[in-house]
């Protein structure tokens, strides 16, 4: 079918104002900021803290959004809604309502943009298929997603991601997933969320949209999805020691200059070398996640693994660059007790001459912040990494627990320590969270 603004006009439930032979264009899509491309896409007038769409509504319909939706009425043609963002999940809703795609969706503590690029990196070996961008996960960015996605979708896989009690029910709701993946349930947004049990509760709301016929993929490693998962009918589970899929005899190694990470995957279909163009081994669970929803959908092993050494990693969650002789490990997008562990223990494991690791502070753990800060240094001292710098006020506990550590102040700091401090043959880890900005310290030292 081709869908016109007329079809939009109905499903975003709105009052018109405008010319009627304008509702007989063409749907294409949506715009949220008249600053991009505007042409042919109806623009949302959205809210927030620090600006209100309604300004720019006018020159986004200058620009080429032949309609735009707003709250009130302006000098444009126009459909006025009591909520703009509410609009625009109503319109997402009812966008998948009619053109009916396969929904997969993934949450977690970490690991769910990787693990969302792997599953549609596979899937596309099949289906067509429409993904989640950057890190649009929120109740902004989920909606849209969906409105733009095109007409053709067979396939269309969302990250859900939340800070706070009721996103991830109110993403689920919209996007009624027909698969769900649950990463893990680890220690992130600690503070907002109330501690691991609000972590578990928050996750947990995937359950709340996804269809009762749909199928739950997740991590049977994790005691706390393992809970989550309780009662559900259908499930397909992954991990190290157990699940339905397993990851064994996990192998890191350069090739032509290329790191691989690889490991057998034993599944129903038996077992299956797996070579994957990451590095590290909390990617095997990412990669077992997605094989297991690739499997149930139909994709053969065989087939999903001939495609895996053509996926490009995310930039900024553990993308290998090189600076000087030094290999860069870097996973300066976000980062939680977790995730900084595992990036630790690969930093740990590479046969280099010598490893070294910038850790930031890692934001919104509450009253738990010292302690897990403390015990991310004692667990870096434990791996035997060669040398431990930390950046930011929360991050003096890593130091204090590593206790043979560096405090920087501030970023130049770092980078001129780092200067001076790297060898040829060396390995870097930068880790810190997305408030810490950990990604100035490489700018800083000029690493392409």
């Amino acid at each position: 079918m081709v869908l016109t603004l007329q079809h939009f006009l109905v499903g975003v439930e709105g009052v018109y104002f405008g010319p009627s032979p304008l509702l007989k264009l063409p749907y294409r899509g949506v715009s949220l900021d008249s600053r991009k491309d505007c042409n042919g896409k109806v623009f949302f007038a959205l809210k927030g803290k620090r600006f209100d769409g309604h300004v720019f509504a006018v020159e986004a319909w200058q620009k080429g959004s032949p309609l735009v939706v707003v709250e009130r009425k302006c000098g444009a043609p126009c459909v006025v809604v009591p909520d703009t963002l509410g609009a625009l999940q109503r319109w997402a809703s009812s966008l998948l309502g009619t053109l009916a795609p396969k929904v997969v969706a993934v949450t977690g503590s970490s690991g769910k943009t990787t693990t969302k690029e792997l599953i549609a990196h596979i899937l596309r070996s099949r289906f067509r298929v429409h993904k989640t961008e950057m890190n649009y996960n929120n109740q902004v960015g989920l909606p849209y997603t969906v409105a733009n996605m095109p007409e053709e979708t067979q396939v269309l896989v969302l990250e859900m991601g939340t800070s706070s009690l009721g996103e991830i029910e109110r993403l689920s709701l919209i996007a009624r997933p027909h698969v769900g993946v649950l990463t893990n349930v680890g220690r992130a947004h600690l503070g907002p969320l109330g501690g691991v049990e609000g972590v578990r509760r928050a996750k947990g709301e995937l359950l709340r949209g996804l269809r009762r016929d749909g199928l739950l993929v997740y991590n049977a490693d994790d005691p706390l999805c393992n809970r989550i998962s309780q009662g559900f009918p259908r499930t397909f589970t992954f991990g190290l020691e157990k699940g339905d899929v397993r990851g064994k005899d996990i192998q890191i190694s350069q090739e032509r200059g290329k790191w691989y990470t690889y490991f057998t995957a034993i599944g129903p279909w038996g077992r299956i070398q797996v070579g994957l163009p990451l590095l590290g081994v909390h990617h095997v669970l990412n990669a077992l996640a997605a094989l297991g929803v690739a499997y149930r959908m139909g994709v053969s092993p065989d087939e999903a693994v001939s495609v895996l050494p053509s996926f490009q990693g995310v930039q900024g969650r553990m993308s290998v660059r090189y600076w000087r002789g030094v290999l860069i490990l870097d996973d300066s997008y976000n980062a939680n007790p977790d995730s900084t562990f595992w990036a630790l223990k690969t930093l740990a494991s590479l046969p280099v001459h010598r490893r070294l690791a910038l850790l930031g502070s890692m934001l919104e753990l509450g009253e738990e912040s010292a302690y897990w800060h403390r015990w991310i240094g004692e667990r870096a001292k434990s791996l035997g990494i060669d040398w431990i710098g930390t950046l930011g006020d929360e991050a003096m506990g890593i130091a204090e627990g590593a206790g043979n550590a560096c405090w920087f102040a501030d970023h130049s700091e770092a980078a001129w320590s780092l200067a001076n401090e790297l060898r040829e043959g060396d390995a870097l880890l930068i880790k810190g969270s997305r408030g810490v900005q950990m990604e100035r310290v490489l700018e800083a030292l000029g690493v392409e």
